[in-house]
């Protein structure tokens, strides 16, 4: 069975963080994530954790992207590691990391091994506090225009190349149908790398049903490869958000 995490900025996001998770919980779902750890009050976080009984998937790492620039890495690791501090501190399995928008005058090569040492940097902390660091490629073609890493290929090559177990992909459903028209073939040929999915419809990042993608396929796909993450749910629902989450996790069982 499909386990689901559901993204409490886009689903639930009118309630309080309590009742978010609570909400969350209520509708069937694993675990809850969010963005920026900053606006957040930590210590509500993990009492509402405690209480409704879900796991945190993951935030992301920085609240800004990882950037591709060396002369600003030595800043953005030390945020890095006081995220994944964080992370610990309330029980967060997964860290999202994403890179900057490509430099003009800088090599991308350079750019990306920027990206990449940092991230091989954090892995032995990350390691230890038990926490996966999650990259996330993003499109180009209409969210993020001049984004650096964009395709499923490229990120699998930088998480190879780090080659550290807890360094896994977040593939986003929507980001990569934009990019590569498909996505079927790319998660059945990565599953091993993807260590969390995001869903929405395409376009407009609604919710399953309301777009181009086949869901009871991606399902059935994700499910015969024996996928044991979370898939967030991360859209922006057609009208009750409850009802939206529930179809949802119907239409993954049928």
């Amino acid at each position: 069975m499909i386990r689901f995490s559901v993204c409490i900025e886009t689903v639930f996001a009118a309630l309080p963080i309590g009742e978010r998770f609570e909400q969350a919980a209520g509708c069937g779902a694993a675990a809850i994530e969010f963005w920026s750890a900053r606006d957040k009050d930590l210590d509500e976080i993990a009492r509402a954790k405690e209480a409704s009984g879900v796991d945190i998937a993951a935030f992301l790492g920085l609240d800004e992207n990882l950037p591709n620039d060396p002369a600003a890495a030595d800043e953005a690791a030390a945020e890095l590691l006081a995220s994944i501090e964080a992370a610990r501190e309330i029980g967060a399995t997964g860290l999202i990391v994403k890179a900057e928008h490509e430099i003009e005058g800088v090599p991308r090569q350079e750019q990306i091994d920027t990206l990449a040492r940092m991230i091989k940097m954090a892995a032995p902390a990350a390691e230890k506090a038990h926490v996966t660091l999650l990259l996330e490629p993003i499109n180009a073609r209409i969210d993020h225009p001049g984004a650096l890493l964009t395709t499923t290929p490229e990120t699998v090559e930088i998480i190879d190349a780090i080659d550290k177990p807890n360094i896994k992909m977040l593939f986003d459903i929507y980001h990569q149908y934009v990019t590569e028209g498909t996505v079927l073939d790319s998660i059945e040929s990565h599953i091993g790398r993807i260590g969390h999915f995001h869903l929405a419809d395409v376009p407009g990042r609604g919710e399953p049903g309301t777009g181009a993608v086949d869901f009871g396929e991606l399902f059935g796909l994700i499910g015969s490869l024996g996928y044991e993450g979370l898939v967030g749910l991360k859209f922006s629902p057609a009208a009750d958000d409850a009802d939206a989450v529930a179809r949802v996790i119907e239409l993954s069982s049928t």
